[in-house]
């Protein structure tokens, strides 16, 4: 059997033994911190061994030169003779003593308390003082805006209703010109109207009209009528007795339809006669 390297098992083995060689330098290098440490410290401590009572030093230090002593015992009985002598204590006086300083420092915390109590309604009062002076500030404020934004909302209203009342009056002025011109119009035609009647009375003459035949029979009258044309009719009527059928023009004062309606009879032939009414 033929045997092959897994190239990732090898890795890995690589890895595995490149770690456990890493984690023992480390601890070993923590150990020999850590013996360097404690042997700096230990240099500069002194420390006192179970021997130490039988030791150079406490020996030397029991026997002290004798001037050294005496020298000693010297400052310590001037410090006696300057010291002052011992007071007697009063017990129940101390005890009284000690209840007033606590009375006292018991009304002295209360009067702090008071006093920082007061401090803090102060305080307090002062600044509800100043909110307030703030909100009035600031409803002052908002009321001036308030009354600025109305004041303007009124000269808009204003400038509005002067625009309407402009146009209004312009609208009035304009309808009012329409009717003086209506009225001047028909004015006008009224007295055109008047003129043209005074003038047709000017001109007018008495009504006229043409009597063209006058026959026994109604279809002849007819035939006549049909032939001159729609200014002409006839109408029945009684002659000595006897019926007769007139064929006649409609009557006028203008003597131009006048005029053309003898033209039509002249057309249709035969003899006319021109009659005024009444006659």
């Amino acid at each position: 059997m033929s045997f092959r390297l897994n190239p990732f098992k090898v890795m890995r083995a690589v890895g595995i033994v490149a770690i456990v060689v890493y984690g023992a330098v480390l601890v070993t290098g923590y150990k020999k911190s850590k013996i360097n440490t404690t042997e700096s410290i230990t240099k500069d401590m002194k420390v006192r061994n179970k021997n130490f009572y039988n030791s150079k030093d406490y020996k030397n230090n029991l026997t002290l030169p004798k001037q050294v002593v005496e020298n000693n015992n010297e400052t310590v009985a001037k410090e006696m003779e300057q010291a002052k002598p011992a007071e007697t204590v009063d017990l129940q006086k101390n005890s009284a003593n000690s209840n007033k300083q606590k009375t006292d420092a018991k009304a002295a915390d209360e009067a702090k308390k008071k006093e920082e109590q007061a401090k803090l309604e102060a305080q307090k009062s002062e600044m509800q003082k100043v909110a307030q002076q703030k909100a009035a500030e600031q409803k002052h404020q908002e009321e001036a805006k308030l009354a600025a934004r109305q004041a303007e909302i009124k000269k808009q209203q204003q400038i509005e209703a002067a625009r309407k009342e402009q146009a209004a009056a312009q609208a009035r002025a304009e309808a009012a010109r329409q009717r003086a011109k209506e009225e001047a119009a028909k004015k006008a035609k009224e007295e055109a109207a008047k003129r043209a009647r005074e003038n047709a009375k000017k001109h007018q003459g008495p009504k006229k009209y043409i009597q063209v035949a006058s026959v026994t029979t109604e279809a002849s009258a007819r035939g006549i009528a049909k032939r001159l044309g729609g200014n002409f009719y006839y109408k029945k009527t009684t002659v000595n007795g006897k019926t007769a059928y007139v064929v006649m023009s409609n009557m006028t004062d203008n003597p131009n339809t006048l005029k053309a309606m003898e033209n039509q009879a002249k057309r249709a032939g035969g003899g006319y006669m021109i009659r005024s009414v009444g006659k």
